[in-house]
């Protein structure tokens, strides 16, 4: 939506947070819950997390605070003390992951939401107060609730492995273990984990909580990239004070502030992070768009001048690995366009020395508001009546993220990609655009509002075509639709909404055939991808065509697809499928060889 939508219980935190706002304050205590880093600081690399002899087993502490302004962080804090570790890992390793939910019922800022509970199961039924003794039996889902998402992986959709539509972990003294084995075919590349409790995931990942799945091997994926140094970066949106109740409209405000590592770039300064890179050199950049809601768009400037940057994976899916076309292949960008989970896998050429540098993202326009005007929408008023001036909650303005500067003596980045050792196989499977799939849907984002003049009433849309629309139903026992495995489908998902939409689905990757009717060849799979915004008045509606890929034997079971703009998914744009077993002998083009059906 692009209007505010904070509510009543966002407001009232913002009569004392004013000066704090206007101070520009940033919060760098080493006491705090979830701190954060000075802004202005120097990027470090996130803690990495190794597995050892095949295994990595973690111990994570889910945890809040509420900072100065009222603003509720979320994170993940593992035995060690570190917060958001890159949790490191090879193809055929066990990861063993105990998840405590520390979170306080009695802590309540600014983004958190109101108490009401999205009920999974109502045979079920519980509150925090009422805990139940399995996670896996679902219950009510409230603010206090989380669960884990592992963004990507091609795992199973069940409990204790990368089940969240029922999985429901409570405030607890007991911790819940996930427990999976990464794919032996796994392909190497960045993935995520994030919090996914229907209705409250916006919240949880706008506070910070969120941190990156290196699957180890990209070398070998791409042997131009070997022995290059490593760099992980993660981008992450927040939540801003509101606007004094007397301040000037500011029509270049964003919507949310970002950060880069934990450094927060603040409106309205935006004073950037700081990057050291030694002079001249090459590196393997890895970048996660771990927002809720904010679209990326970025770009390098040296001296003023664009750079191209060497793509080399996008939503850790190496390009050439699963689509048939020629391996170690490097796509030279001048942008790097993510949506709100997507990620981006890029060589660098850094700059010599003495260069002024910049990393930047673009203005990025997501519906026809335009982004240099700010709404005029009604908002709601707290207790105290304090007045909010109304903002575009979607702005997102250019602006500086970090500058680069130059140094021999740096100790970032802390790793290097290893020598390439054998190449990767080619896929056992069919090459996903040479299948001819068993059939064509379509789909469609839309959006509804109960009172068209209050933005607070929108209700988000994710529709089968032919059905009658309807939010998504976290109670509801049967899936939105049913493939089998092994079926490979053509789906058309169209925007009749006036804003854009980022379409994700759980368990498995696809293929962008067509954008609005028009063929494109892509070298490369992803599970996240923008649909961009109808303009309200042309007869044909945006679109993309995905071929979809159910031939994983890992995935038979129910999981969702949905907007990855979060703000979305929680007003009810997601649905769910069902994976059955294959119902017949397979065909030649989609039938699993005997080493998958034996894994």
């Amino acid at each position: 939506m692009r209007l505010l939508r904070q509510s009543y219980w966002v407001i009232s935190a913002l009569a004392f947070t004013t000066f704090f706002a206007a101070l520009g304050f940033a919060e760098t205590s080493t006491t705090e819950t979830c701190p954060r880093e000075t802004v202005g600081s120097i990027v470090t690399s996130p803690p990495d997390l190794r597995s050892q002899n095949g295994v990595l087993k973690v111990d994570l502490s889910f945890r809040s605070f509420v900072d100065p302004n009222g603003i509720t962080r979320y994170c993940y804090i593992s035995a060690g003390g570190y917060q958001a570790p890159t949790l490191r890992l090879n193809p055929g390793d066990l990861l063993i992951l105990n998840l405590k939910n520390e979170l306080d019922p009695a802590i309540a800022g600014s983004n958190s939401h109101p108490p009401s509970a999205h009920v999974v199961n109502p045979n079920a039924a519980m509150t925090h107060k009422a805990r139940a003794p399995d996670a896996c039996a679902g219950g009510a889902m409230t603010a206090f609730s989380t669960n884990v998402h592992f963004h990507g992986l091609t795992i199973p959709p069940i409990c204790h492995q990368d089940e969240t539509v029922r999985t429901l972990i409570q405030p607890s003294s007991l911790a819940f273990e996930y427990r999976f084995r990464i794919p032996t075919d796994a392909t190497p590349g960045m993935y995520w984990y994030h919090p996914h409790p229907h209705g409250f995931s916006e919240a949880q990942v706008l506070g910070g909580a969120s941190g990156a799945i290196i699957i180890e091997g990209i070398e070998r994926a791409n042997r131009l990239i070997a022995g290059l140094p490593e760099r992980v970066l993660i981008l992450r949106d927040q939540l801003m004070p509101a606007p004094a109740p007397n301040a000037k409209p500011d029509p270049s405000r964003p919507g949310k502030d970002l950060s880069i590592n934990f450094v927060p770039v603040p409106y309205p300064s935006y004073t950037p992070a700081v990057i050291k890179v030694r002079p001249s050199e090459r590196e393997f950049w890895r970048v996660l768009n771990a927002s809720a809601d904010t679209y990326v768009d970025l770009k390098l400037r040296y001296d003023g001048k664009l750079q191209f940057v060497g793509v080399v994976a996008f939503d850790g899916i190496p390009i050439g690995l699963q689509d048939g076309r020629p391996r170690n292949r490097v796509l030279w960008e001048s942008h790097i366009a993510l949506p709100p989970a997507g990620r981006a896998e890029f060589v660098v050429n850094g700059p010599a020395e003495g260069v002024m540098a910049t990393l930047m993202t673009q203005a990025v326009v997501t519906g026809p508001v335009s982004p240099n005007q700010a709404s005029t929408a009604p908002v709601a008023k707290s207790a105290a009546a304090v007045d909010v001036n109304p903002v575009d909650d979607d702005n997102t303005p250019p602006r500086p993220i970090a500058v680069i500067t130059t140094d021999v003596n740096t100790s970032e980045p802390t790793a290097s990609l290893p020598a390439p050792g054998a190449p990767i196989p080619d896929p056992e499977l069919p090459v996903l655009a040479t299948v001819k799939p068993v059939r064509e849907r379509k789909f469609y984002f839309s959006e509804e509002f109960k009172d068209p003049k209050d933005p607070n009433t929108a209700i988000f849309l994710i529709t089968e075509e032919g059905k009658t629309p309807a939010a998504f139903d976290p109670s509801a026992t049967a899936p939105n639709i049913t493939v089998h495995q092994g079926d490979v489908e053509d789906w058309i998902i169209e925007n009749r909404s006036q804003e854009t939409h980022a379409f994700h689905i759980h368990q498995t990757h696809f293929l962008v055939l067509e954008r609005h009717g028009v063929p494109v060849e892509e070298p490369y799979l992803r599970d996240t991808v923008n649909v961009a915004f109808w303009d309200g008045f042309t007869p044909q509606y945006p679109s993309i065509k995905l071929r979809m890929d159910f031939r994983d034997l890992r995935i038979v079971g129910m999981f969702p697809y949905h907007c990855h703009v979060l703000q979305h998914e929680n007003g009810g744009m997601m649905g769910t499928i069902q994976v059955l077993p294959a119902s017949q002998i397979p065909t030649a083009s989609h039938a699993p060889s005997p080493k998958q059906s034996a894994k």
